[in-house]
């Protein structure tokens, strides 16, 4: 199982794109091709600007969830992918 951790400022960058980001690196392939090609759908798992608001806030957060088949964690400035 492949296990990536990424650090984000998230003002920078939303965490849905990082998500997505991040999957496409495992997944080894463009961030553009993760639905036709791979049917990795952020939306279909979790509401992305909802994430994006809860994470952003600058407080102190942990949420966990499972996209296809990565779990993901982010905290405050981290990124987990971890393959299932």
């Amino acid at each position: 199982m492949a296990t990536k951790k990424f650090e984000y400022e998230w003002s920078e960058t939303p965490p849905s794109v990082a998500i997505i980001e991040a999957i496409a690196r495992l997944e080894n392939c463009p961030s553009t091709k993760l639905v036709p090609t791979h049917g990795i759908v952020l939306s279909e798992t979790i509401d992305p600007e909802a994430l994006d608001r809860l994470v952003t806030t600058g407080e102190s957060v942990s949420v966990t969830f499972s996209v296809d088949k990565y779990d993901v964690t982010l905290t405050e400035k981290m990124l987990i992918v971890r393959a299932t």
